[in-house]
């Protein structure tokens, strides 16, 4: 069961299991031993809308979640659709530091255009507080279509080594 709210707009119901709160796990290598570090992955509202403008939005677009006003937008929701197996393919992705964010992109398909197009997650990633082995917390704050964004000299990592670090094990 997703922690958002279904949406009616413009005569369909939008639903948002697809948003549930996942677990995978990231095999990380050390030494000669093998780890597996759960990385729990939780959603933000801003995976499938975007700031509310009243010079551009109606009243229909507004979606509230946690005391924060937002415009869904079709657009968004339809690439989050993509997000859970989007977040699998991460584990052989590289990551950039983008502010206080991680960064990463891969190209996905939309229904409504051919072939592929940019789609940037943003995520924060922490050492999971109340578990003994190690693990780590993803929250996935925003994902849109765009190119990459971060800066020129901006560090790169594989995704697992960024947990394996994070976790604390190396």
């Amino acid at each position: 069961m997703s922690d958002f709210a279904h949406k009616q707009f413009d005569g369909n119901l939008y639903t948002f299991n697809h948003l549930t709160k996942k677990t995978l796990a990231v095999h990380i290598d050390i030494n000669a031993d093998k780890v597996v570090v759960p990385v729990h992955i939780t959603f933000g509202c801003h995976c499938f809308t975007e700031e509310f403008d009243p010079k551009q939005h109606s009243d229909h677009h507004r979606y509230s979640h946690m005391h924060e006003v937002r415009a869904f937008d079709v657009e968004r929701y339809q690439c989050s659709l993509q997000l859970p197996h989007v977040m699998e393919s991460m584990l052989t992705g590289k990551i950039y530091r983008s502010d206080k964010s991680y960064t990463y992109v891969t190209q996905i398909a939309l229904l409504s255009a051919a072939g592929g197009q940019s789609y940037s997650i943003f995520f924060s990633l922490e050492k999971a507080k109340k578990q003994v082995d190690p693990a780590v917390e993803l929250y996935v704050k925003s994902a849109y279509l765009s190119t990459l964004k971060h800066s020129a000299n901006a560090q790169n990592w594989r995704f697992k080594a960024l947990v394996g670090k994070t976790a604390g094990l190396f």
